[in-house]
Formats: C-alpha cells, structure tokens, sequence
C-alpha cells in the first residue's frame, strides 16, 4: 500500500520539511519540499504546522502540503500505469513540478520562460526542420532574437520574471498592450512577437513542461492586418527596364538586379545570388534558402536580355544597398504618384501608416508580391505557387495585390470573352 508522510530531521533550527513516499517493498523514498518550520511548531501526529495564533504562514503551508500529497498520488497512479520508473529523481521532479521551480538551481529554463527561450535561440542552427531535412534558417532566427529581446523589455517594464505558468491570456492582453500603447509597435509586428511566443511555447510544452493552458486558447491568437503593400503591373517594370539611367553604374546594376527579382518571383536572399551555374536548358534552378525548395523559373526575355548585355548575371550588393538604391531608382524614374502605404521612421524607429510617394515604399519585397499578382488569373495558382513557394492557396490569396477594380476588369474581359465565343457559335448556327 502507498502512503505519503511529512518528516523533518533537527530540533533546534529551522529545517526542512520531507516527503516520505513508500509503496510497501516496492520503494521507500525522500525528498526535500523546500518548505521550512521551526521544530518546536511541528506536529509529527497530526503531519501539519501546529496551530498557533503568532504564525502567519501556517495555513499556506499546510494547504500545500495537503495539495502536493494528492498531486503526488495522482501522478503516481498516472505514471506507474503507463510503466513509468518510480524513483528518487522521479519523485523530486515531481515535487519540483507542483511548486512550479527546476529540480536544481542550474535549470531555470525548466520554470523560467526567457532562459528557455536563450536554450532555445542557442539549439536553433542545428536544429532540422521536419519534412525539409534543413537547419533554421538565418532569418528565423533573428526573429527569435527580436522576440526574446521584447519579452526582456516586458520583464523588465513590469518588473517580472515570466514563468511557464505566467503565459496565459492576462499576460497576453499586457504584452499586447505594451507593445500597442507604449511602444506604438504596428500589429502585424506584434503578430509576429506573439506568433513567435507561440511556437516556442509550444515546443517547451512538448518537452513536458508547465505551460499555461491558455497558449491554445483562441483568444490567445496572431493579430493580423490587411497589407497595403504594393505592386508594379507589367507596364511599369516595362518602364523601369527601358529607362535611361544615363550610364549611373549602381541604378543600372541594380536596375538589373531589380528586373530579375521582379521577373522570378525570387526572394531577394535567392536573387542576389545566382550564377551563371543557375542556368540549366533555359531554366533558372536554385534552391531557395529560406525553405529548402528547389525551383525551376523560365527565363523571362527581359532577364535572357541582361544576361546576355552583361555575359551573365549582374555584380552582386548587399540587401541593404539594393534597398537603397532600387527606392532611388524608381524616384528617378519619376514613381511619384501619391499610394496608401506604410514605412520605417527614422526617427522613431517605427513603420508608420500614411499617403507617400510610390518610389518611398519600393523594396526587395516587391519583388515576389509583383511577380505573384501579375501571374494571378493568367496561370493556375498551383502553377504560380510552385514558383513562389507557397504552401496554401489561402496563404497565396493573401499576398497578392490586385486592386478591387483589377479584378473588375478581370472579370469584365472574361465576359467579353464569353461574349464573342456566343456570337461566334450563334453565327455558326445561322450559317447551318
């Protein structure tokens, strides 16, 4: 028979209080609950503190102690049906689970939400994504670091250490503010943070740990927002690939640059660095670096045409520079129409909502999104997805953009369509 009871050694000084877990023959063990109590305030008959009126902490005491005998008999009868080894370590893991604390001192990433997720960044480059036999890539990381650096900043504001058990939708609605209200972060950036906090939350679960029940609730969700990101149709990457940049070496090396990532629908850590060892029987082959696919792209004739003014493909620049450069370019070649649209304050360090000039809002980014939208309703989107790398067609629907009245128009020539094959069959008709 199982039977649980409090012990303490000493008779003088404060000590602390034991658990005795013995199963008849089976095992007999002790461990330290870390609660303490002065000797003479113990009663060994009633296994509680004695109840005296100048003891403030004796009710908490005894309540946790009559809480962690039935968690440990739950856990027992939880655990020894499913053949789980009862031991010392299991038994000290499990009291250690029931005041929420490391087993030792050294392994606060066991309790404490941040250490793990330091763990967790520190595991990351070796790590191997399921179902694509690849390492996390760079930029995943770095969106792990940002995250973490947020929740330091939360800590530190509220003055807090998070827990596990602290990760519930109070949290989630104080995060959420601070990042809103006081720091004016954008949503979609704050979908990221929590989109982020989710994952690892998850992942801390799945190694047993005690993470609030709340992290799957549907309150806990992802904010998203509509993207206002633009586009350029064909006609104006027409324009940007005729346009005379009189012989300004860098607006025309990233002109080109710019051609074909808008022609391959690649991203800009793929289009930067192709060779001419990418061209294989008149088709680009890469494997794209943030997902591990490999993609083959025909060459477009405006790509076949710089190809062959440069004998392959154009000198290579940093991210930063072609997002520079590519924003003077397109204000060069007068992209000044006034477009709804959001960018980075350098003052603020904030992307701010606002009406600016097309040519402000023009990164690497447009790349993908144009090539994407201007394909749409002219090819199947499987077709168009296997270039881009999406993997849902919901996920496909959302980063194109085609204006409400693009659409129109879409539908409008389909009907004109529809319209002339009629008369043409009704002529057939009459003929007969």
């Amino acid at each position: 028979m199982a039977t649980i009871n409090y012990l303490i050694k000493g008779e003088k000084n404060v000590t602390n209080i034991l658990l005795r877990f013995k199963n008849g023959r089976k095992f007999d063990l002790t461990a330290s609950t870390d609660l303490k109590v002065e000797p003479k305030k113990w009663s060994v008959a009633k296994q509680k503190v004695k109840l005296t009126a100048d003891d403030a902490s004796k009710d908490d005491i005894n309540n946790k102690l009559i809480d962690l005998e039935k968690y440990i008999f739950d856990q027992f009868n939880s655990d020894n049906s499913k053949g789980v080894f009862i031991d010392k370590h299991w038994l000290k893991k499990k009291i250690a689970d029931f005041f929420n604390r490391p087993i030792d001192e050294t392994a606060v990433d066991q309790v404490f939400f941040i250490p793990f997720i330091e763990t967790f960044i520190k595991n990351a480059p070796t790590r191997i994504i399921k179902g694509k036999n690849k390492v996390i890539a760079k930029g995943t990381i770095i969106k792990y670091n940002t995250t973490l650096h947020k929740l330091k900043e939360y800590e530190e504001r509220y003055k807090t250490k998070l827990k596990f058990t602290d990760l519930d939708l109070t949290f989630y609605d104080k995060f959420v503010n601070f990042l809103s209200q006081e720091q004016k972060i954008n949503l979609g950036t704050i979908g990221n943070y929590i989109g982020t906090i989710k994952t690892i939350a998850r992942d801390a679960k799945l190694k047993g740990l005690p993470v609030h029940h709340h992290i799957e609730h549907p309150n806990f969700f992802v904010p998203k927002i509509t993207s206002d990101s633009i586009y350029l149709n064909d006609n104006e990457i027409d324009r940007i690939f005729n346009f005379d940049f009189k012989g300004v070496e860098r607006l025309e090396n990233t002109r080109d640059l710019f051609i074909i990532g808008l022609r391959t629908g690649l991203r800009i850590s793929d289009f930067l660095r192709l060779k001419n060892a990418n061209i294989k029987n008149g088709n680009i082959e890469i494997e794209t670096q943030k997902t591990g696919q490999t993609v083959t792209i025909p060459l477009h004739y405006q790509v076949k045409a710089i190809l062959k003014k440069r004998g392959g493909f154009p000198r290579t620049i940093s991210d930063q520079k072609f997002n520079e450069h590519v924003k003077e370019l397109c204000r060069v070649a007068k992209f000044t129409e006034k477009v709804q649209g959001s960018k980075i304050n350098k003052e603020t360090k904030r992307k701010e909502e606002g009406i600016f000039e097309k040519w402000e809002l023009v990164s690497s980014h447009i790349c993908r999104r144009s090539f994407a939208s201007n394909l749409y309703g002219k090819l199947d989107n499987l077709t168009i997805m296997a270039i881009t790398g999406h993997q849902t067609e919901t996920q496909f629907l959302k980063y194109i953009k085609i204006t409400s009245t693009e659409k129109a128009d879409k539908l409008k020539d389909y009907w004109n369509k529809q319209n002339d094959l009629n008369n043409i069959e009704e002529i057939k008709m009459r003929v007969i």
